[in-house]
């Protein structure tokens, strides 16, 4: 059987609304790439390219200054307003970064849930991503937007990609049913040598480029088949998962 084929949206031909959140290791990495896909799609011809808001309520600490898009300069910030106003700056654009929580901009209508086209999370909370979960997922959520959610422990990781209210399509959390009931840490490393200990240094970049290359099929080719890409930087493997085969559900309830 052939696997499904997830297409690129139609509104995908105009400007691309782009929810990022989290914007720490894997956020600030995806954050870069759309901004390299923005001037991509321009020099293809694309009207408009990238709309892009950026959520996080986290402030630039020293343990962020390894693998994270951050610098000496930008202690003390917020991570959202930075790095929006870092490409702002450089590249004459319009992005906005927000210094919330998913759940608090939604509750205080700082976003509006209905327009995102594409939605990325790099959060390291399953209760954000059942958040994420819970707001699109809905099959009367008119949009259905595509999900691309990034996730990683000391040297490997996964990016998966599916599409919210689409069972053709499933997200991390169809995938990962487990999530449903696991509790957040709430601890954090206190210095860049402790994050170190617990992550790679590189390996934020390897699982979002990954996780962005699918994004790109999408844009510049109009199309994928596959629903997510693992990463092990032990043994240097990464291999993608493919959608299910058509004609065939996933166990999303």
């Amino acid at each position: 059987m052939t696997a499904n084929t997830l297409t690129a949206p139609r509104s995908w031909l105009n400007a691309i609304n782009v929810l990022v959140i989290g914007a720490g290791g894997n956020g600030g990495e995806a954050v870069d790439a759309l901004a390299q896909f923005h001037v991509a799609m321009l020099a293809l011809g694309h009207p408009q390219g990238l709309s892009v808001t950026i959520l996080d309520d986290g402030e630039v600490r020293e343990a962020n200054l390894v693998r994270q898009r951050f610098w000496p300069g930008d202690l003390g910030q917020y991570k959202a307003i930075c790095l929006a106003n870092r490409y702002n700056l450089m590249m004459g654009l319009d992005w906005k970064g927000l210094p919330f929580r998913f759940e608090d901009a939604r509750d205080s209508n700082l976003i509006t849930t209905g327009c995102h086209d594409l939605i990325i999370t790099a959060v390291d909370t399953p209760s954000a991503r059942r958040e994420v979960h819970a707001t699109y997922a809905d099959q009367k959520h008119y949009s259905k937007p595509i999900w691309l959610d990034l996730g990683n422990n000391q040297r490997n990781g996964q990016a998966i990609l599916g599409r919210l209210g689409d069972n053709r399509y499933p997200t991390v959390v169809e995938l990962y049913p487990e999530l449903a009931d696991m509790a957040d840490d709430p601890r954090k490393s206190c210095s860049a040598a402790d994050a170190l200990g617990k992550q790679d240094c590189l390996i934020n970049r390897m699982v979002t480029t990954a996780g962005m290359n699918l994004i790109w099929e999408l844009i510049r080719h109009g199309e994928t088949t596959k629903n997510g890409v693992i990463l092990d930087m032990a043994s240097g493997r990464q291999l993608p998962r493919h959608f299910p085969d058509c004609g065939q559900d996933s166990q999303a309830a």
